[in-house]
């Protein structure tokens, strides 16, 4: 039994072709080897979490959050060279601290990679992490930084071995064993994993080739997931290891069995807060509104008026959906008062079915004097958005002399707000 911890799936390295395989792949496949676990780790990213979340609850298995970084002196130099190195969360807490720096590598650190630096990866806590030099391209041959990264995380950093049967993989194996016994670091077996089976390394190359990238130090390698067995007879072919030293490597990656279920990531809806008391704020806006409208309606009408908003405000606060509406609100305003949008006279979907995206000035459709009926809970419901965990589909069309600007929510949590 073994963690298949280094491993890389579609969703990683989007700036060169990498893998191929897809998240499902690997978690049939752990299964099949009766593992206990599957990693989110990229080149850069961790790729699709949500996903990984679905499909390890579906196979009954755990996912552990990490990612394969780009590690440079100084992040803000122009430097094209890099080293790897890996790095997992054990909680979380070191979830939080590994999206701080994932992030800050591509918004201070990117220049061809998203790049992280001393200053980033030192000021993490070293208890929320599980630490390996990575594979050939690591941080192995750096034995200035290998020895901090000793100091900084003690009995959580581990110096990668790997099976592969070139001259490469042999001359590194050979300096890490030097290295481990030398600074009593631990070694621990990695497969690099970029595909299951060795015959699918073909598609790999296929899609490399159409891609234009090539790893020319990986050509001979064997990047699948091997079982326990295989790794073994690798090694043995390799000629490096000895059995027990194969044993020991393996036996190390069991230390992820102490990374903790991750709570953090989970399916609940989450949306960036833009005001203290979305609940009231919102509602003074609906009230202002009505203030506003209230003389050019009919009084007969007023009472169904009164009753659409509270009954809409009832399923936005049940549903916690005041955050979307304040949102969108924003991004309407902004787009008409700083970029001279005009406001469509049509609506998409289901959002004119709800009067309060009117009183917002999110659609100029007015649900409630409609000549035909809409329902408001073909837009939002208690049930649909609870239980299906799906956001309401409203979509924002600013117009202006330069062209028409569709904004998703995904686009809505810009800076500007």
């Amino acid at each position: 039994m073994y963690h298949n911890y280094h491993k890389h799936d579609h969703y990683g390295n989007p700036w060169m072709a990498d893998s191929v395989t897809k998240p499902e792949e690997y978690c049939k496949r752990a299964k099949e080897l009766g593992h206990k676990s599957v990693f989110t780790v990229n080149h850069g990213i961790t790729g699709n979490i949500f996903e990984w979340l679905e499909l390890s609850e579906l196979y009954d298995l755990k996912m552990i959050y990490g990612f394969e970084t780009y590690y440079v002196p100084n992040r803000l130099e122009k430097d094209r060279s890099n080293k790897h190195l890996i790095l997992i969360a054990k909680n979380n807490e070191g979830v939080l601290e590994l999206n701080d720096i994932m992030s800050e590598s591509h918004i201070s650190g990117f220049y061809y990679r998203p790049r992280i630096d001393k200053e980033l990866l030192f000021s993490i806590n070293p208890k929320n992490f599980i630490v390996t030099s990575a594979c050939i391209a690591g941080v192995w041959d750096d034995t200035e930084l290998v020895c901090a990264l000793n100091r900084k995380f003690g009995n959580n950093f581990f110096l990668e071995v790997q099976s592969h049967n070139v001259n490469d993989q042999k001359a590194m194996n050979k300096r890490v064993l030097q290295l481990s016994k030398e600074l009593k670091i631990p070694i621990i077996h990695a497969n690099d994993s970029h595909y299951i089976y060795p015959n699918d390394s073909k598609y790999r190359e296929i899609f490399q080739k159409a891609k234009g990238s090539k790893f020319t130090y990986e050509e001979e390698m064997v990047l699948d997931y091997p079982s326990e067995d295989t790794i073994y007879e690798r090694y043995e072919k390799q000629g490096v290891l000895t059995r027990q030293q194969v044993s020991e490597s393996l036996q190390n990656t069991m230390i992820f069995d102490e990374c903790e279920t991750i709570t953090l990531i989970n399916k609940d809806i989450k949306l960036p807060p833009i005001s203290d008391n979305p609940t009231e704020e919102l509602k003074d806006l609906l009230r202002n509104h009505w203030l506003s409208v209230r003389d050019t309606i009919p009084k007969e009408k007023h009472q169904k008026y009164l009753e659409a908003l509270r009954y809409e405000m009832d399923i936005i606060e049940k549903t916690h959906m005041e955050n979307y509406f304040l949102i969108d609100y924003n991004v309407v305003k902004r787009g008409q008062e700083v970029y001279d949008g005009k406001l469509t006279n049509t609506g998409r979907g289901s959002a004119p079915s709800f009067y309060t995206t009117k009183a917002l000035g999110l659609t100029d459709i007015d649900r409630v004097s409609a000549p035909v009926t809409l329902f408001p809970t073909r837009f939002m419901s208690v049930e649909r958005i609870l239980g299906t965990r799906s956001l309401p589909d409203l979509w924002i069309i600013i117009v202006n002399e330069i062209g028409v600007y569709i904004c998703t929510l995904i686009e809505l949590t810009i800076k500007n707000i």
